[in-house]
């Protein structure tokens, strides 16, 4: 028999949740009290961020099987994190469902979690359960901790800095649009092995928390932003904060047979998918150009692809894009809004 949250209960839901949370001396009281008590360390700051999934909006049941999905709720915060440089640590889940829904594909969601989290060095310590009557939810609040004062922000980039790019940007974009060309159950059926990078980095998307690790203890990084809306967009936001702009170089940015061979498909230009809206979850750096050296040695170390495609200018807020062929035009900041969606 298939047991729904109904047939099992909140208590005995949450009992099955959070067993087998795993003792550590930075938890002091984890799972199963009023609230979780941590121990930070000594000479670290806390970083904390946020971020949810609702059903309809940010995925369907089609695509992502209940493990996936918590692994993707994970890298979304994940990379929240990596872009201050700061180490996983502790997780607090809450979760509003349906009375109906099954209590195996709640633990699935939970064990995928789960795993995503350990892989970084985090753990779930606390959270809640809430039932609900229209679309499903899960919500996670990452913390994380930094030395003092060593923590990444947007602001700090300088004029003369370098912009350094981690993996292929504009791919969760195509992946997404190429998932809206015909229903989910056809695509998956006709789907060519040629698009599933771009699928991939829609679906499971990566953090780059290693190489942000990496790469903290060289000092090289004067600002940063993951791409959680787009690149221009996101790199606008970074500009803003800085008080700079930057000149963006087409040609050093990596080729990207996938993302190119999709434009056909989609009838959308490579312009638009790279730097147009796109949750790829890779990170934007501004680089102190003096320590290059030390970022590419971090890429190396961590096996992350990594390319300098730009400089940061004095002409505060102004991205342009310089093309191939040495033209230079102003690029859009076009990222995603979630009340008025493209922006």
């Amino acid at each position: 028999m298939v047991k729904t949250l109904r047939d099992v209960g909140e208590l005995e839901a949450i009992r099955l949740l959070t067993r087998g949370a795993s003792g550590r001396e930075d938890v002091v009281v984890g799972p199963g009290d009023d609230a979780a008590v941590l121990r930070c360390d000594p000479g670290e700051d806390l970083v904390a961020t946020t971020d949810g999934m609702v059903e309809g909006r940010h995925f369907l049941p089609v695509w992502l099987t209940p493990a996936e999905r918590g692994a993707r709720l994970a890298a979304v915060n994940l990379s929240d994190l990596a872009a201050m440089a700061a180490r996983p640590r502790w997780a607090l889940l809450a979760i509003g469902v349906r009375p109906q829904h099954e209590m195996k594909s709640l633990l699935e969601f939970q064990g995928g979690l789960a795993a995503a989290l350990a892989a970084e060095g985090a753990v779930v310590v606390g959270g809640n359960l809430a039932a609900v009557r229209g679309d499903e939810w899960w919500s996670l609040t990452l913390l994380g901790s930094v030395a003092r004062g060593r923590a990444w922000t947007r602001a700090g980039a300088r004029p003369g800095d370098l912009l350094a790019v981690t993996g292929w940007p504009g791919r969760a974009a195509a992946g997404l649009a190429l998932s809206r060309l015909e229903s989910p159950e056809a695509f998956r059926a006709a789907s060519d092995e040629a698009w599933k990078p771009l699928l991939e980095a829609w679906l499971r998307p990566r953090a780059r928390v290693g190489f942000a690790l990496a790469l903290a203890p060289a000092g090289a990084v004067t600002a940063a932003i993951d791409v959680s809306d787009g690149f221009a967009g996101d790199l606008a936001r970074l500009c803003e904060a800085s008080g700079v702009g930057c000149d963006v170089h087409a040609r050093s940015l990596p080729v990207d047979p996938p993302l190119e061979r999709a434009t056909g498909a989609l009838g959308l230009s490579f312009t638009t998918l790279r730097f147009g809206p796109s949750d790829d979850y890779e990170l934007l750096l501004a680089i102190d150009p003096g320590r290059r050296d030390a970022c590419e040695r971090a890429a190396r170390e961590s096996g992350t692809p990594l390319v300098f495609a730009g400089r940061f200018t004095d002409r505060r807020g102004e991205l342009s894009l310089v093309t191939a062929d040495g033209a230079t035009r102003p690029l859009e900041p076009r990222g995603f809004d979630h009340f008025a969606g493209e922006r």
